[in-house]
């Protein structure tokens, strides 16, 4: 395996968020205390039993995660998708690492969604794969263009990697777009691999299916405890696939990183996914990112001379570009870093975080988290705006 290059996203946040006032850099829901999972159970006391450890069993788990969090899961998903259909890993991080190390190898082709999640492209590389991006576009609200997609495939592509919905545009592939791709990866025998952390954050009327509950089975999605259900330290993320041969592939490779996930963290996944506590911690988080939305629509049209965006359909985040006063894109790097020390607003610059193909496409983005709380992010905004202000006047 060839070294992998800098996780900037995360490098980033870890070598400034200690000087930030307001950090709207993250893309994760307000991590929980148990006491607020409690508080927002419709059964508190049910809840408050379903967390007492004193007698909790410390040892080992099984390699596939408890059956009692596996019926959690999959009732996230539709009638397709069986207890049977989960891989339980640390993390989404440790999931995409178990699927890729279990299916690609040096010289096969994959394709990627850009821009994506550094990890989702990164460790492909690295592997020895050849990557090509399936650039979103954002003349066309961050669309996928099926067209393209065709395009790219070759007789060694291998994999199909997406991020679903879209980390760091907040895009989404719709039911139909899905379709499409699979039928693809079906007529070429090419696995279909997504990212699904961010669902279901979905800020419409309208939810999205997930790519596992298609016919087509020859796929494999993530996701983690951690954007959608505020539990970052609950290091609890997830495989799912309906094929048993390839999970069988996968459990193998698990046991090489890690034969199972911690007992305690699964007994606090079970029950934040439980009907008692899922559907209210759902809502606060989709009523954070709604109220967040609507703040940042506003701010947008008060400073149009100065950003430009689209209005995420889904996910925690969103990509925001920032103009000088000539209609230029600024330098992301330099404006993050004067924003920060200026007026103590931390976000991430796209061209750096997210531009490992071609930075210069991404050119004067940043990503801010739309589930942060709605006061961190009014605050953070009116100090953006006084920022902006500031460039205006020694324009």
């Amino acid at each position: 395996m060839a070294s992998l290059v800098e996780f900037q996203p995360a490098i980033w946040i870890l070598q400034n968020s200690e000087h930030a006032k307001y950090n709207i850099a993250g893309s994760a829901a307000p991590s929980l205390t148990l006491r607020e999972l409690v508080s927002l159970s419709d059964n508190p006391s049910e809840t408050e039993a379903a967390l007492q450890f004193d007698e909790h069993f410390l040892g080992l788990g099984t390699n596939r995660g408890s059956l009692e969090l596996r019926t959690k899961l999959a009732a996230l998903y539709n009638e397709k998708v069986l207890p049977d259909s989960f891989l339980t890993a640390p993390g989404t991080t440790c999931a995409n690492m178990i699927v890729f190390q279990s299916f690609i190898r040096p010289n096969d082709h994959v394709i990627s969604t850009y821009p994506t999640y550094t990890q989702l492209s990164s460790l492909s590389k690295s592997i020895g794969c050849d990557v090509s991006p399936w650039r979103l576009d954002p003349n066309d609200e961050w669309r996928a263009d099926m067209s393209e997609l065709r395009a790219l495939i070759k007789p060694s592509t291998k994999m199909i990697m997406l991020n679903n919905p879209n980390n760091p545009t907040g895009s989404v592939l719709d039911t139909q777009a899905q379709l499409e791709i699979l039928a693809m990866a079906q007529q070429h025998g090419i696995l279909v691999v997504v990212d699904e952390i961010f669902r279901p954050l979905y800020h419409g009327q309208t939810t999205i299916p997930s790519f596992l509950e298609h016919e087509f089975t020859k796929v494999i999605t993530t996701s983690s405890m951690s954007k959608a259900w505020g539990m970052s330290g609950v290091r609890i993320g997830w495989i799912a696939c309906r094929d048993k041969n390839l999970m069988d592939l996968m459990s193998n490779t698990k046991r090489y990183i890690s034969e199972a996930t911690s007992n305690i963290d699964e007994a606090i996944a079970t029950e934040c996914l439980s009907l008692r506590c899922r559907p209210a911690i759902l809502k606060r988080h989709l009523d954070y990112a709604q109220q967040n939305l609507n703040l940042l629509e506003a701010f947008v049209e008060q400073n149009s001379d100065m950003c430009t965006w689209t209005r995420p359909t889904a996910g925690g985040t969103a990509f925001v570009k920032f103009l000088t006063m000539n209609g230029d894109a600024v330098d992301d790097v330099q404006f993050c870093k004067d924003l920060l020390k200026e007026f103590g607003v931390l976000l991430i610059p796209g061209s750096i975080s997210f531009g490992e193909e071609t930075p210069a496409n991404l050119q004067g983005y940043t990503r801010m988290h739309i589930t942060v709380s709605p006061e961190t992010m009014q605050k953070a905004l009116a100090e953006i705006s006084n920022f902006l202000s500031e460039r205006r006047k020694t324009a």
